[in-house]
């Protein structure tokens, strides 16, 4: 997603500014705080990483968002019952986690037609937070059958590797963003194999985002034309892995 500002409701000066800015692209995602209840709270956020902003465009997954919970112990999706959260400026969905245990936290939401120059396209968003520690816990979690986009990671020596997988099928030449400690920034592409490796050098939060687009999809949503359909993914999890016994 990307803010549009009609330009005739803009004076000069304002418009030179914004002309000179970078647009902020907005994505679905997922981040468990331990805080905020017995066993920690999940937060969705509809912003350009994982953090609460202003929610401006946040209410067509307030409407028809779903955000559920997968458990080592149960492997079956649990829903979690959302409601808004607010603070000065900021605006994001929150849920009670039932339990305090190794986790997926995943969430879908379609947020509808959005036009983008003369293109207007249906936009599907998918996210995953995982709270594993070790490469057992990861390999049991790690993949989200409910999301048709899914990042799939599995810990190597050094590092992480992710698959893409668009309908349970590794998707090749899709593009990784890839975010994390002391301002780690990559931008790669997924191989044949659908997969790309990440090294893991400081200890922190990770963050990876992906996208599939289906340029001969059109159709009709909610009573709006739309040309293509684009898919986004993210994934956040914290960084290294325990090693396993």
């Amino acid at each position: 997603m990307r803010r549009r500002i009609p330009t005739y409701a803009i004076p000069l000066t304002a418009l030179l500014l914004f002309a000179n800015s970078t647009a902020v692209a907005h994505y679905l995602w997922v981040n468990v705080d331990a805080e905020g209840s017995e066993h920690g709270t999940a937060n969705l956020y509809f912003e350009e990483g994982p953090a609460a902003g202003d929610g401006g465009y946040l209410d067509p997954f307030v409407e028809h968002g779903r955000m559920w919970m997968r458990t080592l112990e149960d492997g079956e999706a649990v829903e979690l019952e959302m409601s808004e959260a607010t603070a000065p400026k900021k605006r994001w969905l929150r849920a009670d986690l039932p339990e305090s245990t190794t986790r997926s936290v995943e969430s879908y939401g379609k947020f509808g037609v959005y036009r983008y120059g003369q293109t207007d396209v249906l936009l599907h968003y998918y996210a995953k937070c995982l709270e594993v520690a070790d490469h057992d816990e990861l390999h049991e979690l790690g993949r989200a059958e409910d999301l048709e986009l899914d990042i799939v990671p599995h810990d190597v020596s050094g590092g992480l590797e992710l698959t893409v997988l668009w309908r349970g099928e590794p998707a090749a030449g899709r593009p990784m963003s890839v975010r994390g400690p002391g301002g780690l920034r990559q931008n790669v592409k997924t191989d044949d194999n659908g997969r790309v490796e990440v090294a893991v050098e400081k200890p922190g939060r990770y963050t990876f985002r992906t996208s599939v687009e289906e340029p001969d999809k059109s159709g009709v949503d909610d009573g709006k034309e739309y040309q293509l359909t684009r898919h986004h993914s993210t994934l956040v999890i914290q960084l290294p892995l325990e090693a396993s016994e």
